[in-house]
């Protein structure tokens, strides 16, 4: 790249603040950069279990232990997943982070944040 490219304004994350951020400097005439990471989620393909009933899934709904350990930091903060969405979310297994005090991360890596589950 020998090109260097100037922005005004870079935005980290598509979720409900950052894509309402994004849209408000552009709005304004701002050289604006997003960044985030994660698969894109393509709507209704991707929301295969959208019409599926609790009682489609054994407990259910709800992930079984071991499931749920998969999903421990997102448990804790209230946001855990259920059966159904848990495609969403990140293993906290494989993304462990030292927690030295209190801190709840509900992670999904797919464009758009939160929002989308």
């Amino acid at each position: 790249m020998d090109k260097q490219i100037v922005y005004d304004a870079i935005v980290v994350g598509t979720g409900i603040t950052g894509g309402w951020a994004t849209k408000e400097l552009c709005e304004q005439g701002l050289k604006t950069l997003v960044l985030d990471r994660g698969r894109m989620v393509r709507h209704i393909e991707d929301y295969k279990t959208m019409n599926d009933d609790s009682w489609d899934y054994p407990f259910r709904g709800e992930l079984s232990r071991m499931e749920k350990e998969k999903f421990n930091r997102q448990n804790k903060s209230g946001w855990g997943p259920s059966e159904n969405v848990k495609h969403f979310f990140a293993n906290s297994l494989d993304y462990p982070y030292l927690e030295t005090k209190p801190f709840s991360w509900v992670r999904g890596y797919h464009v758009g944040g939160r929002s989308l589950t």
